[in-house]
């Protein structure tokens, strides 16, 4: 029985390749066209990501430029080829925690199946595309030591990410030992807590900076994304600190009333106590950051919104 389908199996796949050879021929022109489609989706149609903060930005643009060039690339000395495998590799963590991000609503991968004949809903599936595209680059090419040169920048920002939680720890700790009435208070929570990094991360999410992929969780778009905040957030989701008060969903939720047996707070003052205290925190901070990465309604509505004028 598996011989006489092993032959017809080797058959179709055969023509399989021949149908994809001609994409195959352009893909390098073909990831440069769909990381621009992409980008001018994201800005102007659906927004799936924000603005991403600068060390973000940072890591994004290198890694995507050696990406899109590595076709131009591969004939060049070995020390180009071993950087940029490098940037492939933090590029390669890019597009792992772009699929994670996607992943947080599964329904988004099925819808951009089920509408692929669209062509911008496919492009959820794009960071899974380009991370595989990386893989298989890495695997062919012709350098010894090339998964450690790869592998070196998948981990690259690993002691960023240990940084950023070591920070997250402190302040939930802080928090824990305050009984919840008194974090719950503006002037108690500026009083004791420390003045870092993802403080100010935590004080801005859901507002300032981008938590979730479903915006209906966020109220609107906040303007910028920092990956920091929303690995920590994931990593701490499950720790002791929240299981002991099962609605205490944000580390500093302020203004919360009972309603039907269930902890809640409307949108408006949701928003209007987490800017106060953010100002308090960081008063050399501007409330509302200048800039609105999405030109559709959502970011219109970001732009329109005037802080403080929600009561």
């Amino acid at each position: 029985m598996i011989e006489v389908y092993l032959p017809r199996l080797a058959a179709w796949l055969r023509r399989v390749a021949l149908f994809f050879e001609p994409v195959r021929r352009h893909l390098p022109v073909l990831n440069i066209a769909l990381a621009v489609l992409a980008w001018v989706t994201n800005t102007y149609w659906i927004q799936g990501f924000c603005q991403p903060v600068p060390w973000a930005s940072a890591a994004l643009a290198v890694g995507t430029t050696a990406f899109l060039a590595w076709p131009w690339l591969a004939r060049t000395n070995a020390g180009v080829r071993y950087g940029a495998l490098f940037l492939q590799g933090l590029f390669f963590t890019t597009c792992s925690y772009c699929a994670w991000f996607i992943a947080m609503e599964p329904g988004y991968y099925l819808a951009g199946l089920l509408l692929c004949w669209l062509v911008l809903p496919a492009l959820v599936w794009l960071p899974i595309l380009f991370g595989v595209q990386v893989l298989q680059r890495v695997n062919w090419v012709a350098l010894t030591g090339k998964w450690l040169a790869f592998g070196l920048g998948v981990f690259a920002l690993a002691p960023v990410l240990w940084w950023a939680d070591a920070q997250y720890r402190e302040m939930q700790n802080v928090l824990e030992s305050m009984p919840l009435r008194e974090r719950k208070t503006i002037v108690n929570l500026v009083r004791v807590l420390p003045r870092t990094y993802m403080l100010e991360r935590v004080a801005g999410a859901t507002w300032r900076y981008h938590t979730s992929p479903e915006f209906i969780y966020d109220g609107w778009r906040p303007p910028l994304h920092d990956p920091l905040l929303v690995i920590c957030q994931e990593l701490h989701w499950h720790d002791d600190f929240y299981k002991r008060d099962q609605e205490y969903r944000y580390p500093l939720a302020l203004n919360d009333t009972i309603r039907n047996g269930r902890n809640y707070v409307s949108s408006e003052d949701f928003v209007y106590h987490r800017t106060q205290l953010y100002h308090q925190l960081f008063p050399a901070n501007p409330i509302k950051p200048d800039c609105v990465c999405a030109q559709n309604d959502d970011g219109g509505s970001y732009r329109a919104w005037i802080p403080g004028a929600e009561r």
